[in-house]
This record gives structure tokens, C-alpha cells and sequence, in this order.
């Protein structure tokens, strides 16, 4: 701690106040925000490892960090993609487990895709992220969530996130609007769950919870359930903007993304407080939906 103290976390450790948010704790400590978000390390460390000088996206960081912990969400993520700071080299982090190697879950983006204070935009034709997040290897069989916040409204067979093994069952995959439909399937054979939708904009949850229930979130709706029995889970890695066949990817998406998570099964209760949470952040970066 020694070193802490009189290091970067110099400041946060005394009250934040001869540290590097020293500034924006004293700009803000009369002002709209309480400085109870500005004392959380985990925030920190990925505000620092992703290089996020922005005073407001530091704030939003905090600000979700805290909701996600003070809702019983923080120990349910295994990889969170803010998509702050409008690059590559920013989006890249998992706030989670801000590391930049494959066993913490850091985005490896390739193709065309472009990025900005919105997000990450794939461009629908070779645009995708790595997330390294292999269901069999790293997730459980019947409790796993994935979401994605949608700022593009468009249809088109589109994966937004997505596993499969090529040929043979089981597929994981988050599917926006297909024509108007939204499918999703979680660790089971290729028998979707889904919704017809009016668009494509918001934050979808795709969420398996035991051996036969899986269920669809739009925003704070439970738009969809299904019984179908989960299987066995997928040996390729998650796609962010893709579905991941191993050998290669498929389906491409144009919508931009502007937050992503993989992690264990959410209650209804737990994916409305997702929700709220993801939407406060969107909102304090003012590119909600």
C-alpha cells in the first residue's frame, strides 16, 4: 500500500484530494454528482489501464461500477465492454479484469470497423472483436447471460454476438432483428427464442437462468421465454459483432455498440437493474437510446 499511497492512488486513498480526480472531485463536490462514486479502485484500475482522460466518461465509469456493485451485478460479470474513449486502444477493456491479455477477456478487434465517442461501429462486411470468452472453458451450462446496447436500427441477418461450432450444435448466439425478429439461443441446439421487434435500438439481454429457462430482455421488458433445454456449450470463443464458427465468422452486424457483457444468468429483477444501470451510463454520455 505503500506505494499506492504515494503513487497514482495517491489521491484517492486521502479522500481523492491531492490525487489525479483531485480536480474533478472538487469541479463536482457542490454540483450534480455525489463524490460517493469517485472511491471505487475497480473503476480505477480500468480508467487508468484503458487511458480514459475524459473527466465525464471517468464519472460514467465510476457511476457504473457502483450501480453494478451496489445491484449484485458486479460479481454476476466475467467481461463488461463500456466501449468508452472513442478508439480501439480505449474500447478494447474488459472493466472487469482490465488486463491486456486473452485470460482477462480484452477485445481483439479486427476488419473494418470504426470507432467514436458512441462506440464500437462493425461495418456488417469483415468487422468483429475476439472476446476470448469460450463458453465450455469459461462459462456454465445453465446460468449465462450476454447483452448488447444496440444504437443502430437496421435489419438483415446480423449476429450481434455469437458461438458455434460449425456443422453440429451448440450455438450461443444474441441475434438482432432478423427482418424484424430477435433470436436468441444460450448452450442448447438451434431452437431460437424469439421476438418480433419494432427496432433494433436498446439493450438486449439474452439470458439462461436453469436447464429450461431462457429468457429475452429488451431494455426493462421481458420480451420473450422458452423452455428450451441447454445441451452442451461451445468450444469457440464469443464473438462481439459476429458469430464465431473457429475457423471462421459469419453474419456480420452493422450496429454499433456502446456496451456488451458476458456472465452468469440474471434474475428478472437483476437484468432490470442491468438495464438502469447501462441506461444512467448511455444517458451521462449522452448517446442513450
Amino acid at each position: 500500500m505503500n506505494g499506492l499511497k504515494n503513487g497514482l492512488y495517491n489521491g484517492l486513498e486521502n479522500g481523492l484530494n491531492n490525487g489525479l480526480f483531485d480536480g474533478l472531485n472538487n469541479g463536482l463536490n457542490n454540483g450534480l454528482y455525489s463524490n460517493e462514486y469517485f472511491n471505487d479502485l475497480d473503476a480505477e484500475k480500468f480508467i487508468v489501464n484503458a487511458g480514459i482522460y475524459n473527466n465525464l466518461q471517468q464519472f460514467a465509469i465510476n457511476k457504473l461500477v457502483f450501480d453494478l456493485k451496489s445491484n449484485n451485478l458486479w460479481t454476476k460479470m466475467k467481461a463488461v465492454y463500456p466501449m468508452v474513449g472513442g478508439t480501439a486502444t480505449t474500447c478494447k477493456w474488459n472493466l472487469k479484469n482490465p488486463l491486456d491479455t486473452n485470460a482477462a477477456y480484452r477485445l481483439s478487434f479486427a476488419g473494418g470497423g470504426t470507432f467514436s465517442a458512441n462506440g464500437y461501429q462493425p461495418n456488417g462486411t469483415n468487422a468483429y472483436a475476439d472476446t476470448f470468452f469460450i463458453p465450455s472453458v469459461n462459462g456454465t451450462l445453465n446460468s449465462n447471460h450476454i447483452s448488447y446496447y444496440s444504437r443502430t436500427n437496421s435489419n438483415g441477418t446480423e449476429v450481434e454476438m455469437g458461438t458455434n461450432i460449425s456443422g453440429v450444435v451448440p450455438i450461443s448466439v444474441l441475434e438482432i432483428r432478423t427482418v424484424g425478429i430477435t433470436y436468441l439461443a444460450i448452450n442448447s441446439a438451434v431452437t431460437y427464442t424469439t421476438y418480433t421487434d419494432a427496432n433494433s435500438l436498446g439493450l438486449y439481454i439474452g439470458n439462461r437462468t436453469a436447464s429450461n429457462v431462457i429468457k429475452l430482455h429488451k431494455n426493462a421488458s421481458i420480451v420473450a421465454s422458452g423452455t428450451t433445454a441447454s445441451t452442451s456449450q461451445s468450444t469457440n470463443s464469443f464473438a462481439l459483432g459476429a458469430l464465431n464458427l473457429g475457423s471462421s465468422r459469419q453474419f456480420y452486424t452493422t450496429k454499433q455498440c456502446a456496451f456488451a457483457s458476458i456472465g452468469d444468468g440474471l434474475t428478472d429483477a437483476e437484468s432490470i437493474a442491468l438495464y438502469n444501470a447501462v441506461q444512467t451510463f448511455q444517458t451521462t454520455l449522452a448517446r442513450q437510446v
